[in-house]
């Protein structure tokens, strides 16, 4: 897996260095207990400048795996 793409209301980030199933279990995990918990993530595809979303109950969270390939 080359990154991972995360779509976070409307907006786009990434993830690199991180299993996308690892990434998807952290989002559930967050989700499912309704305890707000950040996740950091990289504002785009370039040079790495770090953000943290939060994951909680109703926000709208894509993940996307990317193949080096892609």
């Amino acid at each position: 897996m080359k990154r991972i793409n995360i779509l976070y209301a409307g907006k786009q980030y990434s993830i690199s260095g991180r299993d996308l199933e690892e990434v998807k279990e952290e989002i559930r995990s967050a989700v499912e207990t309704a305890v707000p918990s950040w996740l950091e993530v990289n504002v785009g595809e370039g040079r790495y400048k770090r953000a943290d979303i939060l994951l909680s109950p109703g926000v709208d969270v894509t993940v996307i795996g990317i193949d080096a390939d892609d």
